[in-house]
């Protein structure tokens, strides 16, 4: 048995499948003429419930069928923005993302989100928009787009969701799902950031753009993240467990996903994080070496960079660093070249550059091996070439087994034995015949040499310090090859037999039992020369410790400060040792600083 459409029984079921909502809409929504509009209000018609249980008499049929037109362009209206969500077609998404909107506020959201151009700053934004209020002017393109694209601002957010909870809070380009909005409007586009753009645009409290990621967080908890991060994780206390810390984030009002606080341990802590059999997954400190984090900031950074950016660069990624530091990295490490007196590059920006110089660095390289005296190679090629082939060719004489680079960028031929100023201060110390007094000794050198003198009177091997003030030649003392080789192994076993230091005192009491000693060997002396010729450090007063122990920075300075003094017997030896004190103390020796090659600093 059926019944008819306008019987009680058909009305009854229309009203039982169609939504409440969709019943009690206002007939003035569905964009009525203004004369039907009337004649409806005034048969008392309000909504299309009124219209749908209205007897057929009531209206006539130009009445009925311009409802029906209402009507169907709404359900028509509705069915094709549907369709609109589950497109694929990147054009057709574009059109419905900048169809409503107005010219300005357009060119607005192309500019915040980088739509085909670079995303500008919020000073451009504001010189964009003039007068007007940015914040407002956000807020009304976001809400055009919830009113007039629903479905599509609703198949976004669910699918940003769904992203969040399969990867914990964070979402990178390339682990967005296929067919989503964000991988379409990427590929579309040939951008894959643009739609983390334009879902952190769209979506202000639910998520936040940081370094390329999209972060399930509110900008502001992820700036408190940021401020409150970093005193948690010093690097003296790491390894430490995310759960604990997530529970003191969580107590300091800063609870964020698990997966956002290990991407941000990684990315801007620097940390790597670690499975332990006990507490699952802890931060740990970063396995790279600084020449591969430099290499990873001049892969960001994506040109040539200046020391001092270098510097501030690696300062703001891993926290602290040095300009001495970097520079030493920066030299030893064959991945980089230097451009300029500060500037540095990667090499393998290079190559090609570098194959193109091969004949002037085959020329330059015989005109030094064949000069009686060293060349200053930048002054020498800067005359007919730019600084920065002068720089590239000074980088690939260092290969070049001709040529021994002397620093500040002259060089010397490889087969001259020594420098003419290490030549001249040891004419001058066989004339002394005798140790001679340090600082009269510089004083008499020329001003253009002192700092090199000096340097080479502290650190160079062919030079021992008996005293203070006072400066010899190690000929003059009786170690030759062989017995310099058995002082440094005897010395590297009593080391390595107690804690990894001792006194200079009680290392003499041991080296006299052996024929290596005698009265002449004082303890001052003795710790000097260990620290010239073999693998120790000197910490003030007079011990000798392994270098390997790292208890100096690069700077002569002591690791640890302020630790409680306690004494500890020495094995063997009977001898006591500030165990912990020693490490608070000046310094008086440094590390061996440059290569060193037949008692002479190269």
């Amino acid at each position: 048995m059926s019944s008819r459409p306008d019987s009680p029984t058909a009305i009854g079921n229309v009203r039982r499948v169609l939504p409440q909502a969709f019943l009690e809409l206002p007939l003035t929504q569905l964009r009525l003429p203004d004369e039907l509009d009337q004649q409806l209000a005034g048969r008392g018609l309000l909504t299309i419930a009124d219209a749908l249980e209205c007897a057929p008499e009531r209206l006539s049929d130009e009445q009925a069928g311009g409802l029906r037109d209402a009507l169907e362009r709404a359900m028509t209206d509705g069915l094709r923005q549907f369709a609109s969500a589950t497109t694929s077609d990147w054009t057709t998404l574009r059109a419905q993302l900048l169809g409503p909107l107005s010219d300005g506020d357009r060119r607005v959201l192309v500019a915040a989100v980088g739509l085909n151009e670079p995303v500008q700053s919020r000073p451009a934004l504001q010189q964009l928009l003039g007068d007007a209020e940015l914040d407002d002017c956000l807020q009304g393109i976001r809400a055009t787009l919830m009113e007039h694209c629903p479905a599509l601002m609703t198949r976004l957010q669910d699918e940003v969701a769904r992203e969040f909870a399969s990867f914990d809070g964070v979402l990178l380009p390339t682990h967005a799902a296929e067919g989503s909005l964000i991988r379409l409007i990427g590929e579309g586009c040939d951008d894959d950031e643009l739609g983390l753009r334009l879902a952190a645009f769209c979506l202000p409290h639910r998520c936040h753009l940081h370094r390329g990621a999209l972060h399930g967080i509110a900008p502001r908890v992820f700036r408190e993240l940021l401020r409150a991060l970093p005193p948690l994780v010093p690097q003296h206390l790491l390894p430490l467990p995310i759960d604990a810390l997530l529970e003191q984030l969580a107590e300091r009002g800063a609870e964020v996903p698990r997966g956002v606080l290990m991407h941000v341990l990684r990315t801007e802590l620097r940390t790597a994080i670690e499975l332990d059999g006990e507490h699952g997954e802890v931060a740990v400190p970063d396995p790279l070496k600084p020449a591969a984090r430099l290499i990873e900031i001049l892969t960001e950074l994506g040109e040539p960079t200046t020391l001092t950016d270098l510097t501030f660069a690696y300062r703001e990624r891993f926290r602290f660093a040095s300009p001495s530091r970097l520079l030493r990295h920066l030299g030893e490490d064959a991945a980089f070249v230097r451009l300029g007196p500060e500037r540095w590059s990667l090499r393998q920006w290079h190559e090609q550059r570098i194959e193109q110089l091969g004949d002037l660095v085959e020329q330059t390289a015989r005109r030094i091996s064949t000069a009686d005296a060293r060349v200053d190679v930048l002054e020498l090629l800067t005359g007919e070439h730019d600084q920065e082939t002068a720089w590239l060719v000074l980088e690939l004489l260092r290969d070049d087994p001709r040529v021994r680079m002397l620093g500040r960028g002259e060089a010397c031929a490889a087969d001259l034995k020594q420098s003419s100023v290490m030549k001249r201060m040891q004419r001058a110390f066989r004339r002394a015949a005798g140790d001679v007094v340090k600082s009269l000794f510089i004083r008499n050198q020329p001003e253009s040499q002192r700092r090199l003198v000096t340097r080479l009177l502290e650190h160079n091997r062919a030079f021992v310090a008996p005293g203070p003030d006072r400066i010899d030649t190690l000929t003059n003392y009786p170690f030759n090859a062989e017995r310099m080789q058995r002082l440094i192994k005897h010395v590297r076993e009593q080391l390595q037999k107690r804690a990894g230091y001792a006194q200079a005192e009680a290392l003499k009491d041991l080296i006299d039992e052996t024929d290596l000693g005698g009265k002449w060997l004082s303890p001052e002396l003795l710790a000097d020369i260990l620290r010239r010729n073999g693998p120790f450090e000197v910490l003030a007063p007079n011990i000798v410790a392994l270098e390997d122990l790292a208890l100096l920075d690069q700077g002569g300075r002591h690791r640890v400060k302020e630790p409680p003094r306690r004494e500890r017997p020495l094995k063997g030896g009977g001898l006591a040792v500030l165990a912990c004190g020693i490490i608070r103390t000046e310094t008086v020796g440094h590390r061996h600083i440059g290569p060193r090659v037949g008692g002479e600093f190269l």
